[in-house]
């Protein structure tokens, strides 16, 4: 890797945007693409060019990253009109973080092979407060001489840079992730409720479970918004959703039962399906609520007598 690196940056949401700077703050040379012009105008302002287009946001760079909502908008910056394909260097690396369709990944692996430029599959899990601390954990499908040549731009970005196999493979294991992911959430919001409605110390209910075998990144991090209600989002509740239809497509191609996957897809959708799909997937709780006829932040006051 250069000592400073061109890299173009393509997709500055909520995990976009600080991984972003985190590269500004270690030096590299950023050009940066965005639909919505905010995010773009802070980056400017924090040095980074503005880039008219994919294509143009590739152009010249050693590394272009991707940080996109769905397969469709990966597919459409790769390998659509003033793409980046049509930019990207020969011996450049591409490198997808965003969390799609593993045959997606393919077949854009393939294209951009055929063209001599190196191409990766990175999804990462952590939220945006490891976007922000550079704590993600990075998994990484693709050819292992690529990843070598990225890893030390990844390090930058996560705790933990993981090479999982070849293109593709990065995406299978987020989905992994997601499946315990939404699980975990789902058996967080569940013991939630059931202490509340019995009356039980909310606060001490948590610092209990947090302590033995029933302990998960849940619970810890998200419990405590569900208690307050609080649902600004970390990670979308529309993004987890569309990670589990992918993860419940991927498990049809498999003939592989995954009911508890299709259970919380199907409460994820019902959350969307309430226009509540850009809240925090802890809005999972406001679904078992409403089932439930009783909010969990009910009982979070009430203390019982020892």
């Amino acid at each position: 890797m250069p000592a400073v690196a061109r890299i173009g940056f393509i997709g500055l949401g909520l995990m976009g945007r600080p991984m972003a700077k985190r590269l500004l703050n270690a030096g590299h040379q950023l050009r940066v693409f965005n639909r919505s012009k905010p995010p773009v105008d802070e980056l400017v302002r924090l040095g980074a060019e503005e880039a008219s287009s994919p294509q143009r946001a590739a152009e010249g760079a050693d590394y272009t990253i991707l940080m996109l909502p769905d397969s469709r908008d990966v597919k459409d910056v790769a390998l659509g009109e003033k793409g980046v394909l049509q930019g990207a260097p020969k011996g450049s690396i591409v490198i997808d973080m965003s969390t799609i369709s593993p045959s997606v990944e393919r077949e854009i692996y393939e294209v951009f092979t055929q063209k001599g430029v190196e191409y990766l599959d990175a999804p990462v899990t952590g939220g945006t407060i490891g976007a922000e601390r550079g704590t993600l954990v990075i998994m990484v499908g693709g050819d292992f001489d690529a990843f070598e040549r990225a890893e030390p731009i990844l390090s930058l970005l996560g705790q933990k840079v993981v090479y999982m196999g070849p293109s593709g493979s990065g995406q299978l294991t987020k989905l992994c992730n997601q499946v315990s992911v939404s699980l975990s959430l789902l058996g967080a919001c569940e013991a939630l409720l059931l202490a509340s409605k019995a009356g039980l110390d909310l606060n001490k209910v948590m610092d209990v479970i947090s302590s033995g075998a029933g302990a998960s990144w849940q619970l810890s991090n998200l419990g405590p918004k569900i208690v307050e209600g609080d649902y600004r989002p970390g990670f979308k509740a529309e993004h987890l959703s569309k990670d589990l239809r992918i993860t419940l497509e991927v498990a049809q191609e498999l003939s592989l039962p995954l009911p508890g996957v299709a259970l919380v897809h199907q409460l994820m959708k019902s959350l969307v399906a309430r226009g509540r799909g850009s809240l925090g997937t802890q809005a999972l709780a406001t679904v078992i609520e409403e089932l439930a006829g009783h909010k969990i932040s009910e009982s979070a006051g009430r203390l019982k007598k020892p």
